[in-house]
């Protein structure tokens, strides 16, 4: 499979300029996924189902990171939802087939495996330890059930396994790597002039006609935002208060389930002697360190201190000069036929000699320190507050459940569940599409303000998590549409705007004349800083990923042509500023792997080879779309 697989692959060059894009569309066409089924599935891959539930949990989880990754810069506006319902279940599909895919080559994860997966995230635990109390509460509140979840983790745990297996056949070549070092090290010598926007727009005079002008060519930059007010009602596990009092059954309860952790275990203070034996030592060499430590013990009986003869005789450097004192340690530590032998010793007793990996030891018990258990009464306050959180977690989870039904029972107002609830019914600020002050600095509130169903059906949302355990229902209070901003309310704005417009417009045209001139050998770079008044400057040999100069002056110089042997390539460039800039690209210097240290040529290395491993499995999933029998239902209307 993999060599049919590896013909579908680019060379490692192509993909390095390219890169590796996974286009939802391209496969069926956009249409496709924005069809309303009327089927209740969203698509079907070999006869096998994906669900309406499950694709639009993929899109929430979807829109979720790229909020995220957004940020502040987030803008729900901007959004194209559509598009990301199709890429939510292109995701999916290519998911189900990558696990058909590894079903068929006899991938499997076992129950084990995926308990130790549930255990090791971080949401699932208390005090870093597994809780099955708020994994069941954290599903619940998502409303996902145990065995779903572990079921769905179980195929996501199977599909990595299968992708990884296929990205691990990937290995870039010498040769592959010298090609695209080339590439990746060249190396180019230019230089540049820049003409400034200011020079351009400070004697510019802007007359009414060039504001009424910009105004009307411009006038949706100009509208006051749609936007909307909300009343909404808040359920903050922070401020539950369960009612109750600390139930002291309960508190004895919990402190002899987690007894465990509040007991100091039992530790014992150790000194010993060491006759080392190397791991591969023949039997001679056994013998010997064995009749050492038989001597060892034959001068303690006869009288010698054991402290001076740790320091004499003992081959552990690290505690012979303390007399071979270990200190205190408890079980877990140390080798363990050596902690054995410890932990049988009485206080005071002398072992014979002991075998660890280590070679032979004759041992001293100094001391012990019994195992100690905290009382009740010192951490009856940990405890309490454990049982509260409990309580509060078991409220949140109650109350969330009863928000969620009685907002859904009763689609047109929050009065209902306010006074059944006891929870105080706020209004938020205006609110657009950019968000807001409050709860409206939360993307999915935003997104619940402006949908469908809120805004226009006048329903109230489903709940929305705004924190960790901390929720809100909204409905909209009051809506107003976008409107035009009046020109004199604006005309400050406007005036900027249009001189800024003039003033790019002739820079550019300045530019695009003195780069005339340069081509046609008119001029130089030199003359036309002087005549200019500018300052013309020159970089040494420097790569693509230079940050001096400005990244788009880099960018410019390394797209352009190279240059015959004595000649000069000139090209312009108005950028993001407004200014226009000139560049004269004078030397290319191809990259020489040779010149690469050894470290930097294996990284390099396999970083290739992580981008064929990438490859290969777009090559697989081309493969298996291939060969797969994909349906998605047609239109409920068609």
């Amino acid at each position: 499979m993999l060599l049919a697989i590896r013909e579908r692959i680019m060379g490692v060059v192509g993909w390095i300029i390219l890169g590796i894009l996974f286009v939802a569309f391209a496969f069926f066409g956009l249409n496709s996924y924005l069809q309303s089924s009327a089927a209740n599935y969203a698509a079907a891959v070999n006869d096998q189902e994906i669900s309406l539930a499950r694709h639009q949990r993929a899109y929430q989880q979807l829109r979720t990171r790229m909020t995220d990754m957004l940020g502040e810069n987030f803008d729900p506006a901007q959004l194209n939802e559509d598009m990301l319902k199709a890429n939510a279940l292109q995701q999916l599909i290519n998911e189900e087939l990558l696990l058909q895919a590894a079903d068929t080559e006899g991938f499997a994860a076992s129950n084990q495996l995926v308990a130790a997966s549930i255990n090791a995230i971080d949401a699932f635990k208390q005090d870093g330890v597994f809780s099955k109390t708020q994994y069941e509460r954290l599903l619940g509140y998502r409303g996902i059930r145990p065995a779903e979840f572990e079921y769905n983790l179980k195929q996501e745990i199977i599909t990595n396994q299968y992708r990884d297996a296929i990205r691990r056949t990937a290995a870039a070549t010498t040769e592959e790597l010298n090609q695209a070092y080339m590439l990746e090290g060249q190396q180019r010598q230019f230089s540049y002039i820049v003409l400034p926007l200011q020079s351009f727009s400070e004697p510019l005079e802007i007359t009414d006609q060039d504001i009424e002008d910009y105004y009307a060519a411009h006038r949706e930059a100009f509208m006051t935002p749609e936007q909307v007010r909300l009343q909404y009602l808040e359920l903050d596990i922070a401020t539950l208060d369960p009612g109750i009092g600390v139930d002291e059954q309960a508190l004895q309860d919990l402190y002899e389930e987690q007894s465990a952790k509040y007991v100091t275990p039992e530790e014992r203070q150790a000194r010993h002697i060491l006759a080392a034996l190397l791991p591969d030592a023949d039997e001679t060499a056994r013998a010997a360190a064995l009749e050492k430590s038989r001597d060892i013990i034959a001068r303690l009986d006869a009288g010698e201190s054991f402290e001076g003869l740790a320091k004499e005789l003992s081959d552990d450097p690290g505690s012979a000069a303390s007399g071979g004192d270990l200190g205190f340690f408890g079980r877990g530590v140390m080798d363990p036929e050596f902690e054995n032998a410890v932990f049988e010793l009485q206080q005071g007793e002398r072992s014979q000699p002991v075998r660890s990996a280590f070679g032979y030891h004759v041992i001293e018990l100094v001391d012990i320190k019994p195992e100690v258990a905290i009382p009740l009464a010192d951490v009856r306050d940990e405890l309490a507050n454990q049982l509260l959180a409990e309580e509060r977690g078991n409220l949140f989870y109650e109350q969330s459940e009863n928000l969620s039904s009685l907002a859904f029972e009763q689609p047109d107002t929050l009065q209902g569940a306010a006074d059944e609830l006891q929870l105080e019914l706020k209004e938020s600020d205006w609110i657009s599409k950019r968000g807001g002050a409050g709860i409206a600095e939360n993307s999915a509130v935003v997104e619940a303000a402006f949908s469908e169903d809120v805004l226009l059906n006048g329903n109230n949302s489903a709940p929305l998590e705004i924190a960790p355990d901390h929720i809100v229902v909204i409905r909209v209070l009051e809506h107003q549409e976008a409107s035009q901003q009046p020109l004199e309310e604006v005309r400050a704005d406007v005036e900027q705007l249009a001189r800024d417009q003039k003033a790019r417009e002739l820079a550019a045209a300045r530019g695009k004349e003195l780069l005339a001139e340069l081509a046609a050998g008119k001029t130089t770079l030199d003359a036309i800083a002087a005549a200019e008044k500018l300052t013309s400057h020159s970089t040494e040999l420097i790569l693509r990923n230079a940050t001096e100069p400005a990244g788009e002056i880099v960018t410019a110089a390394f797209a352009l042509k190279a240059p015959d042997e004595g000649e000069t390539v000139y090209d312009g460039l108005a950028a993001r500023s407004g200014d226009y800039v000139l560049i004269a690209l004078d030397q290319i210097k191809e990259g020489n792997i040779a010149e690469l240290p050894e470290t930097a040529r294996q990284q390099t290395l396999r970083s290739l080879g992580r981008l064929q491993g990438e490859a290969e499995m777009a090559a697989v999933m081309t493969v298996l779309k291939d060969q797969a029998v994909i349906h998605i239902p047609p239109s409920s209307d068609q």
